[in-house]
């Protein structure tokens, strides 16, 4: 067969990952804030000898981390939407970059761990008055970026078998 008989039986698997998607420019304002709030908090972790700031400094470095390959998971996605290398579509890239992302986010649970447990062992001072401020401050940046990412529930065009039939 040559590549004239193929191209009957070929069809595009871009399937919109060529767009700009709503959630690619929310996601990077959420990567900013959050990467600016890590640094707040590992800073005041070690300046107030809190552990629960580290953590949360850490969580936030997590949340940043997944997020920030998830928006180039994006991009690339769109950028080889067209490419015919990609015989399925470019759409199991963002897959990918949201298994990169928990694959990272377990690592960060685990430098928690580790560190708590030496905490434990060797315990310090905490300046916990100027702690709680951070602390809360990390709080409300978590409900914005909640509120930034929001999340909507879009029906995008064809169903996946899920309709009826009639006998």
């Amino acid at each position: 067969m040559n590549d004239q008989s193929l191209e009957h039986w070929q069809h595009s698997h871009v399937f919109g990952q060529d767009q700009k998607r709503e959630g690619e420019k929310r996601t990077l304002i959420v990567v900013a804030i959050t990467g600016s709030m890590m640094v707040v908090e590992l800073a005041t972790g070690i300046l107030f000898g809190s552990m629960a700031l580290l953590a949360d400094g850490l969580h936030m470095a997590s949340h940043a981390a997944a997020l920030g390959i998830n928006v180039i998971a994006y991009s690339y996605a769109r950028r080889h939407a067209n490419d015919k290398r990609y015989s399925f579509g470019t759409g199991k890239v963002n897959a990918l970059g949201g298994f990169i992302g928990a694959v990272l986010l377990v690592l960060f649970a685990l430098m928690m761990v580790w560190k708590s447990l030496d905490r434990f062992i060797n315990p310090v001072a905490i300046a916990f008055n100027q702690a709680i401020v951070v602390a809360v401050l990390g709080l409300i940046v978590n409900g914005v970026s909640v509120l930034i990412l929001g999340h909507k529930n879009h029906h995008h065009g064809h169903d996946h078998g899920q309709e009826r039939r009639r006998h």
